[in-house]
């Protein structure tokens, strides 16, 4: 970190990335119509892991409330990996609407909108997120594994930094 002043007076600090300093993340993007709890089943069948539901869900705010997704995860000790399985699409949040007065004002604002994890990929179900993957991680046999999964119908890798600054912090857990 690189110390830098602005005219207020006030010191700002501004990150220098290197890439060989910092931990490698691996994000693919998966379309699907099954459900979570159904596409963590087969990753785990498939890639030899044991992602679990988190309790705790990652909770967005937005200007129409705050908004959950769902998401699983699995510390892979031996490989030094952290999976996560991230839903990308939300119905489920809670209303500005309930902190003004009565639950719902309108039926037709129950669940007016979806909410996305990452804006720029709004045809995309799940993200998975892969931490601490070095260079011996194949990203292409991942690809190759989650082809054969029935009902998996796009996955590909997404580079975390072409995505906007707000969707990766998004990604900040």
């Amino acid at each position: 970190m690189t110390p830098s002043k602005k005219n207020t007076g006030e010191i700002v600090h501004k990150l220098d990335y290197d890439e060989d300093d910092h931990e490698h993340i691996v994000l693919i993007a998966v379309k699907s119509n099954m459900p979570d709890y159904k596409m963590a089943y087969h990753l785990n069948r498939s890639l030899g892991i044991r992602l679990e539901k988190l309790q705790q869900e990652i909770s967005l705010t937005t200007e129409n409330g705050i908004t959950y997704f769902r998401n699983f995860q699995y510390e892979d000790c031996k490989n030094h990996l952290n999976w996560r399985l991230i839903e990308n699409k939300s119905n489920y949040s809670i209303s500005n609407l309930e902190e003004a007065g009565p639950l719902f004002k309108d039926e037709s604002d129950l669940f007016a909108s979806t909410e996305y994890l990452i804006q720029e990929w709004k045809t995309i179900d799940y993200f998975i997120l892969v931490e601490n993957a070095d260079h011996l991680f194949d990203e292409e046999e991942l690809l190759e594994k989650l082809d054969k999964i029935q009902n998996v119908s796009t996955q590909f890798v997404v580079e975390p930094y072409s995505l906007s600054i707000k969707s990766q912090k998004n990604l900040i857990f």
